[in-house]
């Protein structure tokens, strides 16, 4: 009888966890209907899942045809408050075309849907289903030039053709930035951070460079003047050597000439006499000793003199 009594309540237990957690079935859950307006399904079915934020919500319940679109009947979950401005988004959970409904609210405030609450066209944004996807790409892919992208293909391999070893060190030159890169990344911190502070340092010289500006302008105009001044003395100066001191310059000369003695002459007159005295050379260290020890530094002068026997 206690095996009897214990199986039975083991089935009742399991009966209701598979009741309640996996068929989430649950008899106390209260369940709002939301009916959303759409003018296609976009994949719906009416098994599919609503979720929010991620979370799952609710299910889809029904889909009624209606003139002028679709109703979509929601089963939610009392127990999540939803924005009653949120966006309806149908979205695809895997390639294989498995759509589900997203509310997605647009506030974090109510007010909340309700069960009996409708949500028109206007907050559905339907997204491109997997076999749309698939048209608009073959449609992309026939729109390809063939013959264009065989030519790419064909010359980016001749362009590397050979090449292998300069393609091995160009990677090996990044692969060596990325490593200095890595390994100086204080010292370019660094250097941004400076270079900021110069900028902000410099920030609100504006308005004292744009007043020197109209200094500088008048300064160019000066040493504008000044050179052309000097350009016009150059032409004075050289009207002056060229005319005036030009023709005095020989005249000079004319006067100077049988003046000055001829020294060629008087040098080889005196060349027997001074050549006996070419040989002598004087010994200017010898004179400087000689000098210091009779007026010795500090002192009064010495004077040696040796008495012969």
């Amino acid at each position: 009888m206690v095996s009897v009594i214990a199986l039975a309540a083991m089935t009742v237990v399991c009966t209701g966890y598979l009741v309640v957690g996996v068929l989430d079935i649950d008899p106390t859950r209260k369940t709002d209907h939301v009916v959303v307006h759409m003018e296609s399904s976009g994949g719906l079915m009416d098994t599919s899942q609503v979720t929010s934020r991620g979370i799952q919500v609710g299910r889809v319940e029904s889909i009624a045809v209606v003139p002028g679109g679709l109703d979509v009947t929601l089963a939610l979950d009392a127990a999540h408050r939803i924005p009653e401005d949120s966006e309806v988004i149908v979205a695809n959970l895997s390639a294989a075309g498995e759509q589900y409904l997203d509310l997605r609210p647009r506030g974090t405030g109510g007010p909340y849907l309700t069960d009996g609450d409708v949500i028109g066209t206007d907050h559905v944004r339907k997204s491109v289903t997997v076999s749309e996807a698939l048209s608009l790409g073959d449609s992309l892919a026939s729109q390809l030039d063939t013959s264009a992208l065989t030519g790419l293909t064909e010359t980016a391999s001749a362009a590397i053709d050979g090449r292998e070893g300069d393609v091995d060190r160009l990677v090996e030159a990044f692969r060596f930035l990325s490593a200095t890169l890595r390994d100086k990344n204080a010292e370019i911190r660094r250097l941004y951070d400076n270079a900021q502070v110069a900028g902000r340092d410099a920030y609100g010289y504006g308005p004292v460079l744009t007043d020197a500006g109209p200094y500088v302008g008048a300064t160019g105009r000066g040493v504008a003047n000044l050179l052309e001044g000097f350009n016009e003395y150059s032409y004075v100066g050289a009207d002056v050597w060229d005319d005036p001191l030009g023709k005095i310059a020989p005249k000079i000369d004319e006067y100077l000439t049988p003046l000055s003695p001829d020294l060629a002459l008087i040098a080889t007159l005196l060349k027997p006499y001074t050549e006996p005295i070419k040989p002598l050379r004087v010994d200017a260290g010898s004179i400087v000793d000689v000098l210091q020890t009779v007026f010795p530094p500090g002192g009064p002068a010495k004077l040696s003199i040796e008495i012969p026997n």
